[in-house]
């Protein structure tokens, strides 16, 4: 019999790009080893590439959960002006690039508002979807993949609710990362951290 595992991702098929791939393909072999996983991810995320044909590699049956996300970036998109279909990267906030009034405030309000990231709206309504789901259908684990960090976020509020064993995986660095002197909040969480 299988063990079930909650592997919450922000980039899964149509997704493309490096985000995707580590979960995608680790999923595919999970059932080799006792370990059947369920997915969850946005239903409407803003992924800067799509690619279509990763959706080949999704294993067949698979359980894929999605949830509605709100994504600030088409917000973000109108107030500097630029086209609703033109995507918007992750990196735009370490772009060396001249930048008009309203790109560097809206840079600054991403970075010291939105915490820890983007996708910190879709927290709440998935901590309590997905606590609803596992009482109905429990897992033995969860695993959180991030960027963006608010899928931790999420992983640890279904942790604190219903003790499930709980992995974080940090594809990327959080206070390494080269904006990270730029937020407001960089003092006063480095002060915390350090004591």
């Amino acid at each position: 019999m299988f063990k079930k595992v909650l592997i919450i991702t922000y980039y899964w098929p149509p997704s493309g790009g490096a985000g995707v791939q580590r979960w995608l393909k680790m999923s595919k072999y999970l059932s080799e080893y006792g370990w059947e996983p369920i997915i969850y991810t946005p239903e409407n995320a803003a992924y800067p590439i799509i690619d279509h044909s990763l959706e080949k590699d999704v294993v067949h049956g698979m359980k894929i959960l999605r949830l509605p996300i709100w994504e600030p970036y088409d917000m973000y998109k109108k107030f500097v002006g630029r086209k609703k279909e033109e995507a918007v990267y992750s990196g735009f906030l370490s772009e060396n690039k001249p930048r008009s009034f309203t790109e560097k405030l809206s840079i600054w309000i991403r970075g010291n508002l939105f915490i820890p990231d983007a996708r910190c709206f879709w927290i709440e309504p998935s901590i309590k979807y997905l606590t609803n789901e596992i009482k109905k259908n429990p897992v033995d684990a969860i695993i959180s993949s991030g960027t963006p960090h608010s899928m931790h976020l999420i992983a640890l509020g279904i942790k604190k609710k219903l003790n499930i064993p709980w992995l974080a995986d940090f594809r990327d660095p959080w206070t390494t990362i080269d904006f990270y002197n730029q937020l407001m909040l960089t003092r006063w969480a480095d002060a915390k951290h350090h004591r």
